[in-house]
């Protein structure tokens, strides 16, 4: 019979020799913001540049849209619109306490109870006297 190379519990496989990357030449570059060799400063101007002809399109095609409609960018004037119609939506602004006259009312309740009181316990000591 043949032996068994497996083990009980964890089965260890071998590292596989790997083969090392071919290099075409070129090596990594060290940073992230690191020119490569082949770049030069031209190349880099270029790349610079061709930023600038998507900006030349966005104002190009502003200037199409502000000609065919005259109010595309005008924010202002919407913003103010919307919040005209806001306040115009809103109750009016008195800043009157909500509760207040309610709590007011059982205030003067209150006062006229506690007079109604003094008034018959005052009433009651004089009874008590004249007897």
């Amino acid at each position: 019979m043949r032996k068994s190379t497996l083990k009980h519990g964890l089965n260890v496989r071998k590292p596989v020799a790997t083969t090392p990357a071919k290099n075409d030449g070129r090596s990594a570059p060290k940073s992230v913001f690191a020119f490569d060799e082949l770049e030069t400063a031209a190349e880099a101007l270029q790349t610079t540049h061709a930023g600038g002809s998507e900006a030349q399109k966005s104002a190009k095609l502003a200037l199409d849209l502000e000609s065919s409609d005259p109010s595309v960018f005008a924010y202002d004037e919407v913003y103010d619109k919307i919040n005209l119609a806001r306040s115009r939506l809103k109750p009016s602004n008195d800043l009157k306490p909500r509760y207040m006259e309610k709590l007011l009312e059982t205030a003067e309740n209150r006062k006229v109870q506690n007079e109604v009181v003094k008034e018959r316990l005052l009433a009651k000591q004089r009874e008590r006297e004249g007897d």
